[in-house]
């Protein structure tokens, strides 16, 4: 479900209509989140520290109103939650997307999710077309658990303004940093929909839901 955003009465047309006139309206943020306590938990419950990260970081960033935010046939939609949306490696070396549901309970999302994960990793070879499927109520994500990286930046499609307001996420390989597990995280998104406010309050949301997995994995 969703409702239809007027940014007018928000007092954000005129921001909004200067950064959507752009072909590519994105800004990148890249952090470090301190996943230390999210390996921990990942260990001790047998648990996948993908799933888990990942429900962690779609919880966090559903927190904040813009980034559920999504330009859809020329209206502005506020969605009432967000998908994952996500790449798997498969058993062949390639990759396939998955939407996995966003369900509130943390046990359905990671059971449904993990069954998902299974079943694309080892299907066979994908179908000729890519990416056909254009689907909005989800965040973009992937991940680089092979490389520490210090920034990154995500394929946009030139003047898709559906596209481009969708947020993209990515993180890298976790490393050892004085005692603690870090991972660069980064958060890409429309500045015709999101400013640096809510974009830092999602990125601290999660960071503080990384520090405290055990309050949300429950």
């Amino acid at each position: 479900m969703y409702k239809i955003v007027d940014m007018k009465k928000l007092g954000r047309k005129s921001v909004f209509d200067w950064f959507n006139s752009f072909s590519d309206p994105c800004y990148s943020i890249n952090i470090k989140v301190d996943v230390t306590n999210v390996i921990k938990f990942s260990k001790e419950t047998n648990t996948s520290f993908f799933i888990n990260f990942l429900y962690l970081v779609t919880r966090a960033l559903d927190t904040v109103d813009e980034l559920r935010m999504r330009i859809v046939n020329n209206e502005i939609r506020l969605y009432d939650y967000i998908n994952p949306g996500f790449t798997v490696l498969q058993d062949s070396g390639l990759f396939d997307n998955v939407t996995a549901p966003y369900y509130d309970d943390y046990h359905t999302f990671y059971e449904n999710t993990h069954k998902m994960i299974e079943v694309v990793k080892h299907k066979g070879p994908r179908k000729d077309t890519y990416n056909d499927l254009k689907t909005y109520q989800e965040y973009y994500m992937t991940c680089l658990p092979w490389l520490e990286y210090e920034s990154m930046t995500h394929p946009i499609p030139d003047n898709d303004k559906e596209s481009a307001s969708t947020p993209r996420i990515c993180w890298g390989k976790y490393y050892l940093d004085n005692d603690r597990y870090l991972l660069s995280f980064n958060l890409t998104v429309s500045h015709a929909l999101v400013d640096g406010y809510a974009s830092s309050k999602a990125l601290n949301k999660v960071k503080e839901y990384s520090l405290n997995p055990s309050i949300i994995l429950k």
